[in-house]
Parts: C-alpha cells; sequence; structure tokens
C-alpha cells in the first residue's frame, strides 16, 4: 500500500489562481493522497471559493495572515496529526501541477531522501525554468537552479539536489518530526533554505524528480520588485548564514557578498524575473530595504547563535562535509552575478 501524502496549499488572497491550483492538485494519479488548504487570512473570494467548491479538500482558515512559514506550519502540523502521514507536501497556491506530479515526488523519497524537489516552469514563460532545487552560495544565500534557463533536456535526470523550494517540495515526516517545521522568524523567504541545512545536516539528503512537473506563476504574492522581498531575503540570508554554516566557511561570506552586490543586481531584482510593469526596484528602494534588513538581521544574531548551537550538537556531519556540499551544491560567482 503507498504511503499516505498531504498536499499543504497556502493561500492568501488567490482568487486568481486557486481554482487552478486545486483542481490539478486534486487531479493526482498517486491514489493515496489528502490536499490541505490553508487561508492566510484572506479578504478577497478566494476563500469562499476553496469551501464551496472544493469540499474535497480539507479547510483551515486563520484569522490573519501569518505569512509563509508560520501559515505553512499550521497545515504541516495539522497534516502530521494523521498518524498514516508520511510525507508533506508544501505547494504554492500560484501553481498549476501535471497529474503525475505527486506519484514522481513520493517515487524520489527512496531510503535516506528527506527531501524532494519538483521541476518548476514559469508559468507564463513556456519552456522557461523557474526551479529544479535549490543551490548554496557561500554568503548563506541560495539560488533556484536553473533559474530562468530555457529546458532543452538538461535537467532531465534525477539526481541529488541541496533541497527543494517550499513552492512544490516533499518532506518526509521521520524528518520533519527529527528537525522541526520551518522557522518562523524567517516569516517569509529562505525558511525553506534553512530547513534544507538541518535535514541535511541530521544526516539526510535530497533528490530532484525530473518528471514532477509544476507551472508557478512567481512572486504572485509579494510580488517582484516589493521592498519588503528584498528586505526579508537579505535578512533571512544573515539568519541562515549563522545557524547554520560552519565558521570556516562562514567567514567567506563577508567578501563574497560585498563582491557579489558590487559586481550585479540582487539575484530577486533582476529583469529576467518578470515581464511585469514596474517589475524592478529602483536604487535608492534597494539601498533603503538592504539597510534597513541588515540593521534587523544583526540585531537577530544573538538569537541566531541560540539556535546554531542545538544544530551544531545534533548534527551528524561534520565541516568537511559541508564543505563538500558548497562545492557540489554551490553556485559559483559568475552565476550568481548572472542569475
Amino acid at each position: 500500500m503507498e504511503e499516505l501524502a498531504y498536499v499543504v496549499i497556502l493561500n492568501w488572497n488567490g482568487a486568481e489562481y486557486i481554482r487552478d491550483c486545486l483542481r490539478s492538485a486534486l487531479a493526482q494519479t498517486y491514489p493515496h493522497y489528502r490536499v490541505l488548504v490553508v487561508d492566510n487570512g484572506s479578504t478577497d473570494a478566494s476563500r469562499a471559493i476553496i469551501q464551496d467548491e472544493f469540499p474535497e479538500a480539507t479547510f483551515l482558515g486563520l484569522p490573519e495572515n501569518l505569512h509563509f512559514a508560520r501559515g505553512s506550519n499550521a497545515g504541516i502540523r495539522k497534516a502530521l496529526e494523521d498518524p498514516d502521514c508520511a510525507h508533506v507536501v508544501t505547494l504554492n497556491n500560484d501553481t498549476r501541477v501535471d497529474p503525475e506530479w505527486l506519484m514522481e515526488l513520493v517515487r524520489g523519497a527512496t531510503r535516506g531522501v528527506a527531501m524532494v524537489a519538483s521541476k518548476l516552469f514559469l508559468m507564463d514563460r513556456s519552456r522557461i525554468l523557474n526551479s529544479t532545487g535549490l543551490s548554496i552560495a557561500p554568503d548563506g544565500s541560495g539560488l533556484d537552479r536553473g533559474w530562468s534557463q530555457r529546458d532543452e533536456g538538461q535537467y532531465d535526470e534525477a539526481f541529488d539536489v541541496f533541497g527543494p523550494t517550499a513552492g512544490a517540495g516533499l518532506y518526509t515526516k521521520e524528518a520533519l518530526d527529527a528537525v522541526g517545521l520551518f522557522d518562523e522568524a524567517f516569516l517569509a523567504y529562505y525558511e525553506d533554505l534553512d530547513l534544507a541545512w538541518r535535514i541535511r545536516l541530521a544526516g539526510w539528503e535530497a533528490r530532484f524528480a525530473p518528471q514532477a512537473i509544476v507551472h508557478h506563476k512567481f512572486s504572485a504574492s509579494y510580488g517582484s520588485g516589493n521592498p519588503m522581498r528584498v528586505y526579508l531575503c537579505e535578512r533571512n540570508r544573515i539568519w541562515n548564514l549563522v545557524q547554520n554554516y560552519p565558521w570556516r566557511f562562514a567567514g567567506m561570506a563577508i567578501p563574497w557578498n560585498v563582491a557579489r552586490n558590487i559586481a550585479g543586481p540582487l539575484p530577486w531584482d533582476h529583469p529576467s524575473a518578470t515581464h511585469e510593469k514596474g517589475g524592478n526596484l529602483k536604487a535608492g528602494s534597494v539601498a533603503k530595504a538592504m539597510a534597513r534588513a541588515r540593521i534587523d538581521g544583526y540585531a537577530g544574531i544573538p538569537r541566531a547563535l541560540e539556535k546554531r548551537r542545538s544544530r551544531v550538537a545534533q548534527s551528524r556531519v561534520d565541516p568537511r562535509t559541508v564543505g563538500t556540499w558548497l562545492r557540489r551544491y554551490g553556485v559559483g560567482f559568475r552565476e550568481s552575478v548572472l542569475a
């Protein structure tokens, strides 16, 4: 009998695309799964759409917008209450998944593999990739592997990745029980990268499932070119670095990050991210968001150090292994600048 999988969809004001998302999620060929929708305090019609049109899905309504990490965790905790739950799959509400998507993800969760990444395409750009898993950088940041590339078969094989994007990623119950859920202090962005670090430090691996196809409306919630997005990515980068990187590698972060920001646009502010009008931030807005992120990020370092100590105590890998990760799953300087 196939193991039970829960697909946890976080919705916030998604009336424009939640129907397509749920129709596709509820049409999976995998025979043993449930769909759970967390509504993050929506104020549009999406809440009524979910409850009235999709009774097959379990509905969990939150009284306010708890943002991605806390909202997703509410749904994951609900899923983990089911003693038969073996896998939790997080899925953005601005997606459409192929019928074999869930089957391919579960198939990838072999022994020792606690995370499985989907193959995401940008919904409005035919055959342009959004993500094939997460890559890591020396400064604590991460990038979507394959970002903005045209799919020409270069990612058609299943192989190791550092971790999945939480926009469409599978996590095993065993791993979540061991290391915890998304870090709620992150609010949104990089919470999936931090979770991937924790799961890997605990001794598990991740795989990419090339036939687990997802079509994603990029940045539908915050919007590309949003100062809040810039702020969260930079602040959370600092915390991810402090919480997870061995000190011998954390020391590389400052010069690498300085050079990175001088050399090119921020990965989350590149023109290729969107074709929407007004999609790119002005330099002044970027500078203000970055400055505030640095201030708040540094202020949160004592708390990050506490988390670091508990993770080091539970880690099953040594710094040398982390070094191999940075080489194997790392993003090069040129690739990062051109992202």
